[in-house]
């Protein structure tokens, strides 16, 4: 793909601004939300390929194994493939950015129990959401 530099440039902008060392979620799970954030926003296409491991961790001075367990975690998800010497791609298919919306959303409620917030809160919130 001929505009994956560019592509990839403006993904470790994204990332960059995204990663903090003291958040709240270990930095490999800070990873993993912003690049299935930038799956499901379409910054990130089907067939696009994610930069590589050792260059993704040198970009946002992060351990190599950290950037290989996320992307290993988002081939959990089923949002990537990997192949021996192609590297990791965003998985072709229509449904993604949809699979990718609605892991983020039970990763975030799963969050914000254990945050404290009830089940009826959640509800409520996303009742709101839907007919607001």
């Amino acid at each position: 793909m001929s505009d994956t530099p560019h592509r990839h440039a403006k993904l470790l902008i994204l990332l960059a601004a995204q990663i903090k060392a003291e958040g709240a979620l270990p930095v490999y799970l800070q990873l993993r939300q912003a690049l299935t954030e930038a799956i499901a926003g379409g910054t990130l296409r089907p067939g696009d390929s994610l930069p590589a491991v050792r260059a993704l961790a040198s970009a946002l001075e992060l351990a190599p194994n950290t950037v290989a367990k996320t992307y290993a975690l988002l081939q959990e998800d089923g949002l990537t493939e990997n192949r021996a010497g192609a590297g990791t791609r965003v998985r072709p298919g229509s449904a993604a950015g949809q699979q990718s919306g609605l892991l983020e959303l039970r990763r975030r409620v799963r969050e914000l129990k254990a945050a404290g917030i009830s089940n009826a809160e959640l509800r409520a919130a996303v009742d709101e959401e839907l007919t607001g």
